[in-house]
């Protein structure tokens, strides 16, 4: 059977088989993570996130088995400083992912293995052998299910991130293969995520970060201590890829996970993106696609008469033309390019700033603010055939800018296949650096040093010298 297959990986991987190029770039995703995450707990989301771990298990404070929350001093039950980590690391939209899996994995694999390995004081071998396992797994997974699990309204960080969080845990943990496959057989049963909270403009999106990081470490306990799960919930008649994956003529027989089996531990690690803005990921190849042309125009965006934005149907129906909150300006593909043609630069604090001076309210005194709005009234988005083609190898965007005749007159266009981050057009460790260091400006980049070296500590000594 499927899972047992996939248990029998977990419970045999070892530290001494990754590449070097693997345990590089998990330690490049470990740095990215955390300064994400210690930049992350200061939205309101984690706050309200905390704020209820604490009303309700306040009377926890005895407990032995204690992990940090990042970017505070406070410590609780592994499970709840994992969940609430599990949504600052996913609340910026600035998160790792896989572009195949079409999923986040950093906000869900590092959450997972700092509780346990903070609490249970593991090595930081220990904790990079779980690591690789995570990022292996949930991309095999998430290659499996999509394009189609997204198809149908499912968020594969939610659902797929159960699995991946209850492969890290049972990892750690050193769960049998019996125990593990219990565990994902829990962890299939709650699985859940949809994207209409995604882009309906709420904060969900978090939340099933956070849910799939609390969920999978719970069903790895529960197995280890005697609780089973359904062996067959992945490809059974009534399991997880029939009711969330295919239509209901699927059959077992028609789809060969054996040739799925055969990818697994193939290092598919190292394919994963970083992200440089904290929006959606399919709208970052419009967002460099601009940024190019803003390069040309300088400060002359006032001389724009319209802009046309071509691109792959996934990203052009992100088309939301009057974002509410920040939530729904995170994905929102018009607001996302004018942004970047005015003020050249996209990141959270210029977000911030912008919101405060009135980006999402009806009026506005501030010029910059007027001018991306002007600029949304007279954009257009256009799913292109050609370009559709391309996707899901490539995430291509034209964008075309049209300027008065006071400024040329004439027409300016540029196109982007696959956008910044990408294992094909990556960031160097230096602009890992750059995002930390825009992020958290007050932080010792110093104590980062640590990680450069991490097999050689224990994980709660890691932890005591990142989360100052």
């Amino acid at each position: 059977m499927f899972l047992q297959n996939i248990s029998k990986f977990i419970s045999n991987y070892r530290y001494e088989q990754a590449t070097v190029e693997s345990i590089t770039t998990v330690k490049a995703a470990f740095l990215d993570f955390f300064g994400v995450t210690f930049r992350g707990i200061k939205e309101d989301p984690s706050r309200m996130a905390l704020t209820t771990v604490e009303e309700i298990f306040s009377n926890n404070d005895n407990l032995n088995l204690k992990a940090s929350i990042i970017g505070t001093t406070i410590k609780t039950d592994l499970l709840n400083a994992a969940f609430v980590n599990g949504v600052a690391a996913h609340v910026l939209e600035l998160d790792d992912g896989h572009r195949g899996a079409q999923i986040h994995l950093g906000a869900i694999i590092f959450p997972t293995a700092l509780a346990i390995s903070e609490s249970y004081d593991i090595s930081g071998k220990e904790f990079i052998e779980a690591v690789i396992v995570g990022y292996e797994v949930g991309i095999l997974l998430g290659k499996i299910v999509n394009p189609e699990h997204r198809n149908k309204g499912f968020h594969t960080t939610g659902t797929i991130g159960t699995f991946i969080a209850g492969v890290v845990a049972s990892k750690l943990l050193k769960l049998d293969e019996d125990q593990i496959l219990n565990a994902l057989g829990l962890c299939g049963t709650q699985a859940a995520g949809l994207l209409e909270s995604d882009h309906g403009g709420s904060m969900g999106k978090s939340l099933h970060a956070g849910k799939a990081v609390y969920n999978g470490i719970l069903s790895a306990f529960l197995a280890r201590n005697g609780f089973t799960g359904s062996e067959t919930i992945f490809e059974g008649d009534e399991g997880f890829l029939k009711t969330m994956v295919f239509n209901d003529d699927y059959k077992i027989d028609d789809f060969s996970l054996e040739d799925a089996l055969m990818d697994v531990g193939k290092v598919h690690v190292r394919d994963i993106y970083f992200k440089k803005y904290p929006f959606c990921r399919h709208l970052h190849s419009s967002i460099d696609t601009a940024l190019k042309l803003k390069a040309s125009i300088g400060e002359e965006y006032d001389h724009i008469e319209n802009v046309a934005v071509k691109t792959y149907s996934i990203a052009a129906d992100h088309d939301n033309f009057n974002p509410k909150n920040i939530e729904e300006l995170k994905q929102s593909l018009p607001y996302a390019v004018a942004i970047a043609l005015v003020v050249g630069e996209v990141s959270v604090d210029g977000i911030n700033q912008l919101i405060e001076y009135g980006l999402l309210d009806n009026y506005s005194t501030v010029d910059k603010v007027n001018s991306i709005k002007n600029l949304v009234n007279n954009m257009v988005i256009l799913s292109d055939d050609k370009l559709n083609e391309l996707y899901p190898a490539k995430r291509p965007s034209n964008v075309i800018i049209k300027l008065d005749k006071n400024f040329r007159n004439g027409v300016f266009q540029n196109i982007t296949l696959l956008p910044q981050g990408d294992f094909e057009n990556p960031f160097q460790l230096r602009d890992l650096i750059d995002k930390f260091k825009g992020l958290n400006p007050h932080y010792d980049i110093s104590n980062l040093t640590v990680i450069d070296s991490l097999e050689e500590y224990s994980m709660k000594y890691v932890m005591r010298k990142l989360n100052r």
